[in-house]
């Protein structure tokens, strides 16, 4: 069911802007991508083009990997399981129709490291590009860090969890959150990651 869900959301050619900040927030680089999803002799095929190089990486599996989580609307994340806090980097992607936001965030024990912004669409969809460099910001409390990345686009790093948060054009917040215990096991999606219409303060707990 998984596979499937993801194959039938995400699977095609996406049109990308990839953003990379730093620990502050600062834009470091930005290029745009070209990525192809299939399914090929039972395998899950993505491969990925650097526009701004020509070069392609090409990633292959059969089953999901076992750290994958994928809900029914196609939206997954990835990430360490179990959580260990010296070396760790999660992946995020929201998928509505034509278009998809992800988050690749990459950490250590001193905490966050670097974060891309991804923006992409389907052949033909136009997409907005954000200003240069990108206007982001960050409110912390403790081990809680908001960064508002657009004003439709927010992360939430709440000590070992983290959230993507995606506003439609309908004002509700679309939201998909990878979470985990306290011994580090990676827990079940929320229900309201499914749900689509999660207000960002629901996350916040």
């Amino acid at each position: 069911m998984s596979r499937r869900a993801l194959l039938e959301h995400n699977s095609g050619e996406w049109h990308g802007l990839f953003i990379r900040l730093d620990h502050a927030g600062v834009e470091q680089t930005r290029f745009n991508t070209v990525l192809r999803v299939h399914d090929e002799a039972d395998q899950v095929v993505a491969a990925l083009t650097d526009c701004s190089t020509g070069q392609t990486r090409t990633m292959r599996f059969g089953e999901l990997p076992a750290a994958m989580q994928v809900d029914p609307a196609g939206h997954w994340s990835l990430g360490p399981d179990p959580f260990t806090p010296w070396n760790w980097n999660y992946e995020l992607c929201l998928t509505v129709g034509q278009q998809r936001r992800r988050l690749i965030v990459r950490g250590n024990s001193g905490g966050l490291h670097s974060l891309v912004m991804v923006q992409e669409a389907r052949a033909g969809i136009p997409l907005e590009e954000p200003e240069t460099p990108l206007s982001c910001s960050i409110e912390s409390h403790g081990d809680r860090h908001c960064w508002s990345l657009q004003p439709d686009l927010q992360m939430l790093l709440d000590g070992r969890n983290c959230s993507l948060q995606w506003q439609q054009t309908n004002g509700t917040w679309l939201a998909i959150k990878r979470h985990y215990g306290a011994d580090g096991a990676l827990l079940a999606m929320p229900s309201a990651a499914a749900a689509g219409a999660a207000h960002p303060a629901e996350w916040q707990h």
